[in-house]
């Protein structure tokens, strides 16, 4: 399973080459250094979640992008009435939490794993 933050840092990586700017740019753009921008780039966040809403305007993309790779699109899916009700608490969250909860997440599947049950 890929972590979300190593996803994050690719995503900004792709973004900032498709965009032509350098590491240093985007560390000016944004307040931070330059290695903080390698940072996040090598999949280890540290802050760079509560700065995916300037780095979507940076780069002219929708925050979305960030957490999944996608604009967001309705896709037609059965779920049971408590995976809706997640769905909806979780589109409630702003991106950075969402990253949060989806790395919560695969650690409780990891260790749900790790213990020799089995996800559903």
């Amino acid at each position: 399973m890929i972590s979300p933050g190593s996803d994050l840092g690719q995503r900004m990586k792709i973004l900032r080459k498709a965009s032509g700017m350098t590491q240093q740019q985007v560390a000016d753009a944004l307040g931070v250094s330059r290695p903080a921008i390698a940072f996040w780039e090598t999949g280890r966040e540290g802050s760079a979640r509560k700065h995916i809403p300037n780095l979507a305007r940076l780069f002219g993309v929708d925050p979305e992008i960030f957490l999944t790779g996608y604009v967001q699109a309705d896709i037609a899916l059965t779920v049971s009435p408590d995976e809706h009700d997640i769905i909806k608490l979780y589109r409630m969250l702003d991106p950075s939490r969402k990253v949060s909860a989806q790395k919560w997440i695969e650690r409780q599947v990891r260790m749900l794993q790790k213990s020799g049950g089995g996800a559903e």
